[in-house]
Parts: C-alpha cells; structure tokens; sequence
C-alpha cells in the first residue's frame, strides 16, 4: 500500500506540473483537475484508513474544515479490505 500511495503522489505532482497551457497539449483543463481531485480523494482516504489501523486517532491524522469531512463510509470500506495487513505491517 505504501508503494501505491507514493505512485499518487508521484502523479499528482506530475498532473499539477502540466496545468499551464504550455504543457498541457491537447489535454484539456478540466480533465487535469478532475484527475488530481479524484486522486486526492483516494490518496486522503486511505491515508486516513491505514492510521486509523495502525491506531492513531483522527484528531491525530487530520483537522479538516467543517465543510471538509472525510466520507466515513469510504474509509470503513478501505479498512475492511486492508484489514489486518497494516496491522502487522505488511501493507
């Protein structure tokens, strides 16, 4: 898990990189933003999952804004697919 979680920060800085007009090419703008949103969303949740097993609390992980909640439900999924791994440390 550790490994992909570096794999989307990697992309997300390439993607914010290529925003500018000049390196985008025929890619168009709102296709840029749309995939470092959603890679975000991803890249948040998970990281918000994997503390969470590993036994920190959320106060601990993040201070998110009132309108800027985490979906719990999205993150009790991810837990129950990484289950125990992260507790034992293998993801």
């Amino acid at each position: 898990m550790k490994e992909q979680m570096k794999a989307w920060a990697n992309k997300i800085r390439q993607l914010k990189s290529i925003r500018k007009l000049k390196f985008r090419g025929t890619r168009d703008l709102y296709e840029i933003e749309y995939e470092i949103k959603k890679l975000k969303r991803e890249f948040r949740h998970h990281h918000i999952a994997i503390c969470e097993l590993r036994g920190k609390t959320r106060d601990q992980i993040e201070k998110p804004r009132e309108n800027n909640k985490p979906s719990q439900r999205y993150i009790d999924r991810i837990k129950e697919l990484l289950g125990e791994n992260v507790r034992i440390g293998t993801a």
